[in-house]
C-alpha cells in the first residue's frame, strides 16, 4: 500500500509544536512500518532520520508557495496514493477518496480575539474542508474531540482521539543540566510563543505580583518567539520598571535545548487559554519538572494528577500557583514524581502504531 503525507512541515530547522508532530510521526511511522511505501510530499529537503528509510519516496516541487492551494494539488495529482494523511490544514483537491485529516484546536472559536480576522476566517475554512472531505479524523485529545462535535455533531462516526507523545532519548531527567541561559540565580520557566492565546501577558502580572508581595528570588523566562498581540506583553513587562531585570527573554530555545532550560527551571508555568494537546507540558513532566498548568481545554486531559492547575483568566489565581509552589518545596517534589510518572503513558511510539491502524483500516 501507498501512504500519501504532508510532510512539509518535517523539514523545518528550527521546529516548534506542529512541526515537531509531523516530524516525529512521520519518523515513528517509519521505524515501525517497513512493508508500506510513504510517499511524503515536501518542497524541501526531508531530515537524513526519515529519507533513509528505504520505503520512502520524497515527492519534490521547486516551488513551496501557495503549497496547500497549489503546489500540493498539483503533486497529488501527479503521484497518486492508496490512502493519505493531512496531519494539519485542509484536505488539498486531489487527495484520495481514503483521506484521513487532522484536527489539533478550535482555539480560535473559544479566543477570537487571540487571533486576526484574516487568521480566524482561514481556520474556519479548515475546519469545515476536514469535516467535510476527511474520511476520518483524529483529534489530539477528547478536549478537541468534544470541541469539533459542538460545531459538526455529524461527525461524531469517522472521529478517533490519538494522544501525542514526547521523544524519551531528548525528553528526561537530567541530574547536570547545561547552563542555556547563562544566568545566575533560580528561574521558573514558560516555553511557547510570546502571544494572547499562550496568556503571557496574565502570566507576567501575576509573576510581579509575586515578586512584590513575597520578595521570591526567581526570575521568569519567557522562552519563545514573539506572536499575535506581542505588544501588549512586552507593556506588561516594562510596566514595572524595578523589576523589568527580572523577567528574561531569550528567543527560541531549540529543541536540543530545551530539556536543560527545563531541568535546570525550578518549575514549569503553562496558563494557556486553549490547548489542543499541550506539548510543553507533556515535555516538561517527561523532564521530571513540577507544573503550574491551567485548568482548562486539555490540559488536565495530559497531566492528569501531576500538576498544579490554575484559573487561567486570573491573575491572583496564576500568582497562587506560582507561590504555592515556591513556598512548599516537598510539594514541588511530589509533583517532580507524579510528572514522570504521568509522561511514561504517552510516546510516539505509541501515536504512530494508533495512525498506522486507522490508515491501514481504510
Amino acid at each position: 500500500m501507498i501512504i500519501g503525507i504532508d510532510a512539509n512541515k518535517a523539514t523545518a530547522k528550527n521546529r516548534t509544536g506542529i512541526e515537531n508532530f509531523v516530524f516525529e510521526l512521520i519518523l515513528n511511522l517509519l521505524k515501525i512500518d517497513a512493508q508500506n511505501t510513504y510517499y511524503l510530499f515536501a518542497a524541501n529537503d526531508l531530515p537524513d532520520q526519515i529519507i533513509k528509510h528505504k520505503n520512502v519516496v520524497q515527492i519534490k516541487s521547486k516551488f513551496s508557495r501557495p503549497w496547500n492551494k497549489i503546489v500540493l494539488p498539483l503533486l497529488l495529482r501527479q503521484n497518486k496514493p492508496d490512502v493519505y494523511l493531512q496531519p494539519l490544514d485542509g484536505i488539498p483537491m486531489f487527495a484520495p477518496e481514503k483521506t484521513i485529516g487532522v484536527i489539533h484546536d478550535l482555539a480560535y472559536k473559544y479566543f477570537p480575539e487571540a487571533y486576526s480576522g484574516l487568521e480566524n476566517r482561514r481556520q474556519n475554512g479548515v475546519l469545515s474542508n476536514v469535516n467535510a472531505k476527511a474520511k476520518k479524523i483524529i483529534c489530539v485529545s477528547e478536549s478537541t474531540k468534544t470541541d469539533v462535535l459542538d460545531f459538526y455533531p455529524e461527525s461524531k462516526s469517522k472521529i478517533k482521539v490519538i494522544h501525542l507523545g514526547y521523544d524519551p532519548e531528548v525528553f528526561h531527567s537530567i541530574e547536570k543540566p547545561k547552563d542555556v541561559l547563562k544566568t545566575d540565580g533560580p528561574y521558573i520557566l514558560f516555553a511557547g510563543r510570546l502571544e494572547e492565546r499562550k496568556n503571557v501577558k496574565r502570566l507576567v502580572e501575576a509573576f510581579l505580583k509575586v515578586k512584590a508581595e513575597s520578595n521570591i528570588p526567581q526570575k521568569l523566562v519567557l522562552a519563545g518567539s514573539p506572536g499575535y498581540n506581542y505588544s501588549k506583553i512586552y507593556q506588561a513587562i516594562v510596566s514595572d520598571r524595578k523589576y523589568i531585570n527580572e523577567i528574561i527573554m531569550p528567543g527560541h530555545i531549540s529543541h536540543a535545548q530545551m530539556p536543560d532550560l527545563i531541568a535546570k527551571a525550578d518549575f514549569v508555568v503553562f496558563p494557556t487559554l486553549y490547548e489542543g494537546f499541550g506539548l510543553p507540558v507533556l515535555e516538561a513532566m517527561a523532564c521530571g519538572a513540577a507544573v503550574v498548568a491551567a485548568k482548562s481545554s486539555s490540559l488536565p486531559e495530559v497531566a492528569g494528577e501531576a500538576a498544579v492547575y490554575v484559573n487561567p483568566l486570573d491573575v491572583d489565581d496564576i500568582a497562587e500557583g506560582i507561590n504555592y509552589l515556591i513556598q512548599h518545596p516537598e510539594t514541588k517534589k511530589h509533583y517532580q514524581g507524579l510528572a514522570l510518572e504521568r509522561a511514561k503513558d504517552f510516546s510516539w511510539e505509541k501515536t504512530a502504531k494508533e495512525f498506522l491502524n486507522e490508515l491501514e483500516s481504510l
